[in-house]
């Protein structure tokens, strides 16, 4: 699927009120022609997206097409880029699964910490999908990395993507040599986060983190554990209220 059939299965699925719909999509590049597009379209149930929720087998895998957008990079590209450029690097990293309102935030308050710097640049690491299946489980991920890329790629406050070969940041932080990481808080319980900041420091770097009121704290996981076989149902739950 493309950017615009993705925002359209994300739509018909109730997730947001309609104020953080409206700052979801005003995330994006081209905010005014992507709402004049989903205009056009009609309601799907969810469509595709809801298919592969409810199926629980997630996304076929895939490999990434660089070509499809100028953000996305290689890693040895990137890093030579941030040498001969001497640009100062903030990194975002996850499984960016589905995308939500959460991430996005994350990503403009790291692109606005980073305002103040020279030549600033947010590169966004996300992992490949069989690392994703492996670290979530076999009905992740919803979205496969190209799908995910060209979403995160759309992401105005962001000025690269990766895709990781491995499945944590250590050896990404360790040839970007970025200058800030940036993490939420309620991720720091996990070994490996706690591992990559310790890395970032001891690599002279900076761990910004962000706190839970930013992302209201609710994840692609909790979305999708709580989504019923019919989707009136959920929409009745009230969890169409909830942002992130």
């Amino acid at each position: 699927m493309h950017l615009v059939e993705i925002l359209r299965d994300i739509r018909d699925l109730h997730l947001y009120s309609t104020e953080d719909w409206e700052e979801y999509l005003s995330s994006f590049e081209g905010a005014d022609t992507l709402r004049a597009q989903l205009a056009q379209l009609s309601p799907a149930d969810g469509g595709e997206l809801a298919r592969r929720i409810r199926s629980g087998q997630g996304a076929r895998p895939t490999e990434p097409d660089y070509a499809s957008s100028p953000k996305l990079v290689s890693l040895e590209a990137l890093a030579e880029r941030k040498t001969h450029e001497e640009s100062t690097l903030g990194i975002v990293s996850g499984a960016f699964d589905l995308l939500h309102l959460g991430h996005v935030r994350s990503m403009r308050y790291a692109k606005e910490y980073l305002a103040s710097q020279p030549n600033a640049r947010l590169c966004a690491l996300t992992l490949r999908d069989d690392h994703i299946a492996a670290k979530k489980g076999p009905s992740r991920p919803v979205l496969n990395c190209q799908e995910r890329l060209e979403m995160i790629a759309a992401v105005q406050f962001v000025d690269y993507a990766i895709l990781l070969s491995e499945p944590d940041c250590l050896t990404a932080l360790d040839r970007l040599r970025p200058e800030f990481f940036f993490k939420s808080e309620a991720d720091m319980v996990q070994e490996i986060v706690r591992e990559e900041a310790e890395r970032l420091v001891h690599l002279g770097g900076f761990v910004c983190l962000t706190t839970s009121p930013l992302t209201r704290s609710l994840t692609t996981t909790h979305l999708l554990n709580f989504l019923p076989r019919q989707q009136n149902s959920w929409v009745n739950s009230g969890l169409g209220r909830c942002a992130s």
